[in-house]
């Protein structure tokens, strides 16, 4: 074996040949090493759930709840209505919308249990900083945002929260997401029959993301319109990007391929002239 590695190595000082056949070596490995890289990182994000938020004509019936509800890798269906909520962290306030939901559908969407007793009202990051971020501006003589941040907001910060003018407790729990955080999301449990009677959007929770854009088919051919259409196409986006990769690894993986065996066979030939 050290015989081998020793003439590779004396055949790629003599020969540019060689040396351009390990250049062509690393060039596939690369290629290829790029090509596992985004084939895991679309079968992380299909396997990850996706979730549409739609508007429809009128409060919603339990009849489209059930339709959507049994839809195929639907995992949940939920009323929505948006209000403002104040939310006093510190003995400071600022104004934060929060999306109101059914508490089944809260639980599924981040794999949790809602514990009795305590008010939950649950933030993504990005909604956080701009919580903090408003109380700092509020009072910008006293504070930055930096400074209002917890060592952990996972396990819940105590606040009072008002939807009107009665302040109530509650818990904050900061969740987190997978990926980037890029709109801010905040959302409370809310009884099932003032959602029946108020709401007139709809969250549905789909067990994974496809690729085929199935899912928006889908509920576009039952009358709804995706609020959150955005990102939706900005996610299709990104996967095409990363499909594009693939493809063109592979292909750039095969020439360097073919590259390595021609020039293999070419060398092999002048060795037995």
């Amino acid at each position: 074996m050290n015989n081998r590695i020793q003439s590779f190595l004396r055949l790629r000082k003599q020969s540019d040949t060689v040396k351009v056949i390990c250049l062509f070596v690393l060039a596939a490995a690369v290629f290829f090493t790029s090509v596992i890289y985004h084939t895991w990182d679309i079968y992380r994000f299909v396997n990850t759930p996706a979730e549409y938020v739609l508007t429809g004509e009128g409060t919603v019936s339990q009849k489209r709840m059930d339709e959507l509800a049994q839809m195929a890798d639907v995992a949940g269906v939920s009323r929505q209505m948006e209000v403002s909520i104040t939310v006093m962290y510190r003995g400071m306030s600022t104004a934060v919308n929060c999306s109101l939901l059914s508490q089944d559908y809260i639980e599924k969407l981040f794999d949790i249990k809602l514990p009795a007793g305590t008010k939950r009202i649950y933030m993504n990051g990005t909604a956080f900083s701009e919580m903090l971020q408003g109380i700092a501006e509020e009072n910008e003589d006293l504070m930055d945002a930096e400074s209002l941040k917890p060592a952990d907001a996972s396990t819940g910060l105590d606040i009072r929260y008002s939807v009107a003018e009665t302040y109530k407790s509650a818990k904050l729990v900061v969740v987190k997401e997978d990926g980037q955080e890029e709109k801010a999301f905040t959302c409370t449990a809310e009884a099932e029959g003032r959602l029946l009677r108020e709401a007139y959007g709809l969250r549905v929770l789909f067990e994974r993301h496809d690729l085929d854009g199935l899912h928006v088919e889908r509920l576009r051919k039952l009358g709804y319109e995706i609020e959150n259409e955005e990102a939706v196409i900005t996610e299709e986006n990104e996967i095409g990007t990363k499909l594009l990769h693939i493809q063109y690894g592979l292909l750039s993986t095969g020439i360097c391929l073919i590259a390595i065996f021609a020039l293999k066979h070419a060398v092999q030939k002048g060795w037995g002239r």
